[in-house]
């Protein structure tokens, strides 16, 4: 299993070759003119944004990287269990106050019963 980083590099990269590759072919086939900025131009600067990203990312550097980080698989698994157990946690300790609140609000009532 590949870890979020390489997988986001892998992406971003292909996403931008992709996009140069249709502005190539717009520049080639004649519906875009490399004379005057247009649409050809913004496919191609798009195109260098997503493969720079990829570059940067694949670094560990760079605005995506707090999103994607650069992690092996075993503190993968150790942040997703740390997560599961958190929630877990949260979770009891939820349905705990639920519990508590629902003996007082009885005793309550049967107070003043």
């Amino acid at each position: 299993m590949a870890n979020p980083s390489d997988a986001a590099t892998r992406l971003l990269t292909g996403t931008g070759l992709g996009v140069l590759l249709v502005a190539g072919l717009g520049f080639i086939e004649g519906r875009s003119s490399i004379d005057e900025l247009g649409v050809g131009w913004a496919l191609v600067l798009i195109g260098l944004m997503f493969i720079g990203l990829g570059k940067t990312l694949g670094n560990g550097t760079g605005p995506l990287s707090g999103a994607f980080p650069d992690e092996t698989t075993e503190e993968l698994a150790t942040r997703v269990r740390n997560d599961v157990n958190e929630s877990v946690k949260a979770a009891s300790v939820g349905s705990a106050w639920a519990e508590l609140e629902a003996n007082v609000l009885e005793q309550e009532l049967s107070e003043q019963e």
